[in-house]
């Protein structure tokens, strides 16, 4: 399973904060506690209207500085875009480049012949995907492009769009048959998510965040977006690894166990 820290952005009132202040500390602090708890890569989200650029500039600038860890470059603005790619040092994630004809098109022809890996956001020019066969038609519209630009399959990480519970009862259900379809149809690719959008609105989050981890994981999810802080996330995905067979040998279980995040 891979994690990628979703801790530094923008939406967050203390990151916000942070940039604003230019507090090159507090933005290094929450790098490495993602990466001491287990964060394969870590998520610079810069989304500052009329900042953007330059916040991900600082952004990239300060992670990189503080953690020895591959970024996910979050963003939809390709100027931003255009000043990570100046900057990093590790092959990174690009999130996201969606089926909208604005994005794709203006996202595609700076990653083209880079090193990188690239999530394809399953939203189309109509908006948000409506049902399974939406997110399908979109996935099956950007692997033509991903391949155009030369992506191995293995580099793209197809995210299905979670959608809340609290708007649509059948959210979440239709979110791990997308999950199924998309393994099924493209076994090569990964598929990613920012779980916690499940359950939005709704009290005691963290209960149906830790449950549909695990549900996801079984459907075919490979890749979290997540809050490596968050001990109960953390052993859920920990846990369900090891009993879907994804952990060799627990390896992982019995090295998070070792660093106390199990108990």
């Amino acid at each position: 399973m891979i994690l990628v820290g979703e801790l530094i952005n923008m939406t967050r009132k203390p990151v916000e904060q942070a940039w604003k202040d230019r507090d090159e500390e507090a933005i290094a602090s929450l790098a490495r506690k993602q990466a001491e708890a287990g964060a394969d890569y870590i998520d610079v989200n810069s989304g500052v209207p009329g900042e953007e650029a330059d916040c991900m500039a600082w952004l990239v600038d300060v992670v990189q500085k503080a953690v020895d860890l591959p970024l996910s470059i979050d963003t939809s603005h390709p100027e931003a875009l255009g000043k990570a790619l100046e900057r990093v040092q590790k092959a990174p994630l690009i999130n996201s480049v969606s089926a909208e004809k604005e994005r794709w098109s203006s996202f595609l022809p700076r990653l083209k012949g880079l090193s990188c890996r690239v999530v394809g956001l399953l939203v189309g020019d109509g908006g948000l995907p409506k049902t399974i066969q939406d997110r399908l038609d979109n996935a099956a519209f950007l692997m033509e492009k991903f391949g155009e630009a030369g992506f191995a399959d293995e580099d793209i990480f197809f995210d299905p769009c979670v959608m809340p519970i609290s708007t649509d009862p059948a959210a979440g259900a239709e979110l791990l048959d997308s999950l199924r379809e998309l393994e099924k149809k493209w076994p090569a690719t990964h598929r990613i998510a920012a779980v916690s959008n499940v359950s939005f609105g709704l009290p005691v989050r963290s209960l149906l965040n830790r449950s549909f981890l695990g549900l996801a994981m079984a459907a075919g999810l490979d890749t979290a977006i997540l809050n490596p802080l968050d001990k109960g996330m953390v052993q859920t995905l920990r846990a369900a690894d090891a009993l879907l067979g994804k952990d060799e040998y627990c390896r992982a279980y019995l090295q998070a166990y070792r660093k106390g995040i199990l108990t």
